[in-house]
C-alpha cells in the first residue's frame, strides 16, 4: 500500500479520497452520502488532496492544492491526453462547489469557477490498460516530491513535466505492485 509505505512526514500535508467516491458522486442517488463522507474527512485542512477519478473505464488523478489557503488550484493528471481530460471540468467544479456548500463555507459558484484547473503534460501510457498504474505512480511520486508550498504563479511543481519519470522507473514500480499482489486494470 503506497500510503502505508510513505513516512508520516510525507503524508502529513496530504489526504486522499476513495477511488469509488468520485464515480458514486456522479450518481444523483449517492451524491449526498458521498458529500457527507467527504465532510467527515475535513479534506481542505490538508495542503494536498488526491482524488482518483474512475469514469468511462479510465483512471485520472485530480489533486486539490491549497484549498484551505488563499490560492487554491487543481491539478488534473491524465496518462491519456488524447481523451481530452478537460471533459471532466464541469463535474470537478460541481464537486468542489458541493463540498463548499456541504461544509457551510462562504465560497460561491463565481469563486469555484475562478479556481485554476491545470492539466500538466505528464508521461503518457502506451496501451489501453496502464491508466490505473499511472495514477498510483503519480500519487507515489507526488508524495515523495510534494513542495512545501505551491502557487500557480510560479508554474507547476518543478518535477511535474513530460519527463517526470522514465518507462524503466514505471516498469520497476509496476513490478513492485505485482510483487505486492496488485494487478492493473483499466476499469477496476
Amino acid at each position: 500500500n503506497i500510503w502505508r509505505e510513505s513516512s508520516e512526514e510525507k503524508k502529513n500535508p496530504c489526504t486522499y479520497l476513495s477511488c469509488y467516491w468520485f464515480y458514486m458522486y456522479t450518481n444523483d442517488s449517492n451524491r449526498e452520502k458521498v458529500l457527507g463522507w467527504i465532510k467527515k474527512r475535513g479534506i481542505f485542512s490538508k495542503r494536498y488532496v488526491f482524488v482518483p477519478i474512475v469514469l468511462w473505464s479510465h483512471w485520472s488523478l485530480l489533486i486539490f492544492c491549497n484549498f484551505g489557503g488563499s490560492s487554491p488550484c487543481m491539478l488534473l493528471l491524465d496518462s491519456l491526453h488524447t481523451l481530452g481530460p478537460l471533459r471532466l471540468e464541469t463535474l470537478i467544479r460541481r464537486l468542489v462547489l458541493d463540498i463548499y456548500e456541504t461544509e457551510d463555507r462562504p465560497e460561491d459558484r463565481n469563486f469555484v469557477e475562478k479556481i485554476p484547473l491545470l492539466v500538466p503534460k505528464v508521461p503518457q501510457q502506451r496501451n489501453g490498460n496502464e491508466c490505473g498504474v499511472f495514477v498510483l505512480y503519480y500519487i507515489n511520486l507526488f508524495l515523495e516530491s510534494a513542495p512545501q508550498s505551491f502557487s500557480i504563479s510560479s508554474g507547476y511543481p518543478y518535477f511535474m513535466k513530460e519527463d517526470w519519470f522514465t518507462e524503466e522507473e514505471l516498469e520497476r514500480f509496476y513490478d513492485r505492485l505485482e510483487f505486492l499482489g496488485i494487478e492493473s486494470s483499466d476499469s477496476e
